[in-house]
């Protein structure tokens, strides 16, 4: 009885905190917010109510389109078995994410997908993949920006760009600077256990932690000052 009260009040003393949102700390649905939607799918991204922007991964195609897969197989996330490379856009289409009926789309139709006024980051999983991105961004009004860990995939951009990393926070910090990187994106561990977020803000990068698991993370995550959470689910983030 006295751990379930001291429990409850701890939850309470907790939930009485500013949380991220009101610190003005911004909420991008990671993968389209993977633990609540089909990752990576149309459906997903018309359903992110609340996010700020959307992060979405993409390959290349068969038959050449660029598309939205995290991995480099469609195997975990879909009905199919075989590389994204070695389909083409209609066969990976035809699939079903995570049985939702869903298939994997082009980078087209999710941009058309996303709604107005959310950002977008596309991650690019390949090589080679820059200017077709940037064709794509050309065609609508979200905002979007590209990430990569490699820092050859994001040279291929002219847009906007941020480097992926998580771990030597100081040598990348070093390589998103030469490739005037506007942000990076850090693993929590790194925004939590090191100087990162200071370091990066030093330098004049804004600072996007992945991938956020619960309300408590991105809390302290905002307390060391990120200016954006990377999550699978909405509720990470308490509204003000």
């Amino acid at each position: 009885m006295l751990g379930r009260a001291l429990g409850t009040v701890v939850e309470r003393a907790f939930d009485a905190l500013p949380g991220p949102a009101a610190r003005g700390v911004r909420l991008v649905a990671h993968r389209g917010f993977a633990g609540v939607n089909p990752e990576n799918t149309t459906d997903a991204v018309t359903r992110t109510g609340g996010a700020d922007a959307v992060e979405v991964d993409v390959r290349r195609a068969a038959s050449g389109e660029v598309v939205v897969c995290h991995d480099a197989t469609v195997d975990r996330v879909t009905d199919g078995t075989g590389p994204v490379g070695g389909l083409s856009a209609v066969e990976l289409g035809s699939l079903s994410v995570h049985d939702s009926g869903a298939g994997v789309p082009t980078l087209d139709a999710l941009l058309d997908a996303v709604p107005d006024r959310v950002d977008v980051n596309v991650e690019l999983k390949e090589r080679g993949l820059g200017s077709d991105v940037d064709a794509a961004a050309d065609r609508v009004e979200n905002d979007v920006w590209v990430s990569a860990f490699d820092p050859v995939a994001l040279r291929d951009s002219t847009l906007d760009r941020a480097l992926l990393f998580d771990r030597q926070p100081r040598e990348n910090l070093a390589v998103a600077d030469e490739l005037d990187c506007v942000a990076v994106h850090p693993s929590v561990a790194l925004c939590l256990a090191t100087r990162t977020v200071q370091r990066a803000h030093a330098r004049g990068f804004d600072v996007n932690a992945w991938t956020v698991g619960g309300p408590a993370v991105a809390w302290a995550l905002a307390r060391r000052g990120v200016d954006g959470v990377i999550a699978d689910r909405p509720s990470v983030v308490r509204q003000p």
